[in-house]
């Protein structure tokens, strides 16, 4: 017995110098964890009783936000107890459509990209009025009606209950955080939708929305949309907003939607080509064009591959042209890119041209992507197109997810800095882990050729971009 004690004594040390060793040799990552990925522990507050306890059982949880999201300053947390406060204080007297934008409006308070409610249910749970809207450098416009209003693709929307869309636009500004161009982006989530629009104020009935358009004849008139609620809408997948732009049928129109673009049988441009594919590669003369949307090493996007053939297949003399096109991309793990943004330049002839294609959909380790290719690419790369989604300097990284116990809203929140133009190693407490391996100092990220295409240019089936980018080339 004594001899078996030893022997489990023995191993049980073994075991605690391996894990020891273990812990030593990957130190850096512990500490990442450790510091970025915080554990969140679901509450037990037990079943309420009703709507008002349910209510404030997610409150209290929702209080919680600001002890793991370091995305707030001091005032603005200040703000944030003051929001929750008067959360508190209605209590059971909310609309669903009002407690989902009080929510949202509280994680906006801290101005980051990366702390936000969720924008599923905005599509998933409340009603939409049969159209889709679309921001162009020209305005907002409908891009995709429901059969009974097809008449209405491709008008412009000149007013929505009475305000012009740009006063709507900044009304509904509070419930997203982040870059003005990224909350005016996914506020179009909210604005096809009559509940969250009566919710916020915006409109005179949760059942209906009002319109007034230009329509394709030069006519303006007003005209009042019934709101509309699928059984299956809950299941619906994420949508992005540039998939209102996709000229194929989106899950739950089931045939049943017009839109402006009809690309079954081919045509679209680039950016639009095979929009279900995550990895688009085109050789172009001269040169090569490829679209990223999410940047994840996964069985289903196997991107390391994907870029790597890119640098790969380049012609003996070098690419003359490279276009990376990162409207299209969320972002995802920027760690996956390295390897391709210090090659990519490698493969351009002398005086070849890298274009960094940019929108306000460019976000997150898409916009450090963007960074990392002006970086290395030096005088030969250039951003082309609108300004990106994210801050140069903002919050990312996460933990368990954060969701409320009864409505399960999930809530992002961030633990990281970042800062893509000057760096932020040694000059911030929370200089994410990994930027002190990787981080480049690329300067602004403005667009150095700024083109924002207008309605007419989406309609036409044209790429402005792409069209300047060929026109560019000897």
């Amino acid at each position: 017995m004594k001899l078996f004690l030893k022997i489990i004594g023995a191993i049980f040390a073994l075991l605690i110098l391996m894990t020891a060793g273990g812990v030593a040799a990957n130190w850096r990552l512990v500490n990442q964890i450790l510091t970025y990925s915080p554990l969140i522990l679901p509450p037990f507050y037990g079943d309420p009783t009703d709507r008002a306890e349910a209510q404030q059982q997610d409150i209290r949880f929702l209080r919680r936000l600001t002890k793991y999201d370091r995305s707030f300053s001091f005032k603005e947390i200040e703000a944030f107890n003051a929001q929750v406060d008067a959360m508190a204080a209605r209590a059971g007297d909310m609309t669903d459509a009002e407690f989902y934008l009080s929510v949202s409006k509280a994680a906006a308070i801290s101005d980051n990209g990366h702390t936000n409610a969720s924008k599923s249910p905005s599509y998933r749970q409340f009603n939409h009025a049969g159209v889709r809207f679309y921001w162009f450098a020209d305005g907002l416009f409908i891009v995709r009606a429901e059969n009974t209003f097809a008449d209405l693709v491709g008008a412009k929307v000149t007013g929505v209950e009475g305000r012009s869309p740009e006063d709507v636009n900044a009304a509904l500004s509070i419930y997203t955080g982040g870059a003005a161009q990224f909350r005016k982006l996914y506020g179009v989530h909210l604005l096809e939708s009559p509940d969250l629009m009566h919710a916020a104020g915006l409109a005179r009935s949760p059942d209906e929305l009002t319109l007034t358009v230009l329509d394709k004849s030069g006519e303006t008139h007003s005209i009042t949309l019934p709101a509309i609620k699928e059984q299956d809408q809950e299941t619906l997948p994420i949508r992005r907003p540039w998939m209102s732009l996709r000229g194929d049928a989106l899950p739950g129109e089931n045939g049943d939607w017009s839109r402006v673009l009809d690309f079954e049988n081919g045509g679209a441009p680039l950016y639009l080509e095979a929009p279900e594919e995550n990895f688009l590669v085109k050789k172009l003369e001269g040169g090569v064009y490829l679209r990223p949307q999410l940047l994840l090493q996964r069985e289903e996007t196997p991107i390391l591959e994907q870029f790597q053939s890119v640098i790969d297949d380049a012609p003996a003399g070098g690419y003359n042209f490279m276009a990376v096109d990162l409207r299209l991309s969320p972002g995802g793990d920027y760690t996956k890119v390295l390897d391709f943004v210090q090659a990519a330049p490698q493969t351009l002839s002398s005086d070849g041209r890298l274009y960094i294609i940019t929108s306000p959909q460019t976000f997150s380790a898409a916009l450090v992507t963007a960074a990392f290719l002006k970086y290395y690419g030096g005088d030969q790369a250039v951003i082309i197109g609108e300004p990106m989604g994210d801050h140069p300097q903002f919050w990312a990284e996460t933990g368990f997810p954060f969701a409320l116990p009864n409505t399960e809203y999930r809530i992002s929140y961030a633990t990281g800095y970042h800062d893509w133009e000057a760096g932020c190693t040694g000059k911030h407490e929370y200089c994410f882990t990994q930027n002190i391996l990787h981080e480049v100092p690329a300067g602004s990220l403005e667009p150095g050729i700024a083109l924002a295409p207008t309605f007419s240019d989406y309609a036409s089936g044209r790429d402005i971009i792409m069209d300047r980018i060929l026109a560019e080339q000897p």
